[in-house]
């Protein structure tokens, strides 16, 4: 029994090393009235993407999300660990997740992608965006 315990706490540390994201966005795309977005109300706070540092690494390609319009919805990113395998970044080599928070009402665009390359200057929006709707709160 004990030796099945230490393997378990084995299995689970590495698991923690390893580089993995979580497009949590996803999740938040409803469809209403035949249009798929983001519906956020005015002050709310929702996590958008866990990255985890750890092995083999991100060679350069690195997971981020941005708002096009910052002043109506906006995107930061905290470092984190977690005991909880899978839940947030590792305990070993830790991450940051990313929190996308509601300011005022509008629509936007949340582009996603690799961070070192996310331009949300350019007057073209890439294929990868997502419509971002933030009403009143109810």
């Amino acid at each position: 029994m004990r030796i099945n315990m230490i393997i378990l706490a084995g299995i689970s540390v590495l698991l923690q090393a390893c580089a993995g994201s979580r497009a949590s966005y996803e999740s938040l795309i409803e469809t209403k009235n035949d249009t798929a977005a983001i519906y956020l109300s005015v002050g709310e706070t929702k996590e958008v993407l866990a990255i985890s540092n750890g092995f083999p690494g991100w060679w350069g390609i690195y997971p981020g999300v941005a708002s096009v319009s910052p002043e109506i919805a906006s995107v930061s990113c905290r470092d984190k660990r977690s005991a909880i395998p899978f839940r947030a970044p590792g305990l070993v080599l830790g991450g940051e997740v990313c929190y996308l928070t509601a300011n005022s009402l509008g629509e936007t665009w949340l582009i996603h992608g690799n961070k070192f390359n996310l331009d949300i200057t350019s007057p073209d929006l890439p294929e990868n965006k997502i419509k971002l709707v933030v009403t009143k709160p109810e």
